[in-house]
C-alpha cells in the first residue's frame, strides 16, 4: 500500500495513470486539486471495488458461456414441456414467458449490482 507522503511526490499524471489501473476514467476527473485527488486513490486502495464473477445472466462470465446456457435452456426446456403440452404454439409461448420472466428478473439483479 502506497502512503499519503508517498502519492504526494507522484505528479497527477502518475496518479491518473494509477486510477487507470484500479479501472476507472481519468479523463472523467476534472477540476480537483491534487490533495483531493490524493484523498479519493487513497480510499479506492483501501476498499477496491468488488469484481463481479458473473457480469451476464444465467451466472455466466463471458458471451460463448451465456449463449450455450441459453441454447441449453431452451432446448431442455422444449423437451420436457413437449411432454406435457401437445401444441407448439403453447410450447413456444411457455419458452416466451420463461424468456420473459429471466430477462425481467436479469434487469432487477443488474439494478441492484448498480446501486
Amino acid at each position: 500500500m502506497t502512503t499519503r507522503g508517498e502519492l504526494r511526490l507522484r505528479s497527477v499524471a502518475e496518479l491518473k495513470d494509477m486510477l487507470r489501473s484500479e479501472g476507472y476514467d481519468p479523463a472523467l476527473i476534472r477540476g480537483v486539486e491534487k490533495d483531493e485527488l490524493i484523498d479519493k486513490l487513497l480510499i479506492l486502495r483501501h476498499n477496491p471495488m468488488e469484481d463481479d464473477p458473473y457480469p451476464l445472466p444465467l451466472y455466466s462470465n463471458c458471451m460463448p458461456q451465456f449463449v450455450l446456457r441459453a441454447l441449453l435452456l431452451l432446448a431442455s426446456q422444449w423437451f420436457l414441456v413437449s411432454f406435457f403440452v401437445e401444441a407448439r404454439a403453447w410450447n413456444a409461448g411457455f419458452l416466451l414467458l420463461t424468456t420473459v420472466a429471466l430477462t425481467v428478473r436479469n434487469l432487477a439483479i443488474s439494478r441492484a449490482k448498480a446501486q
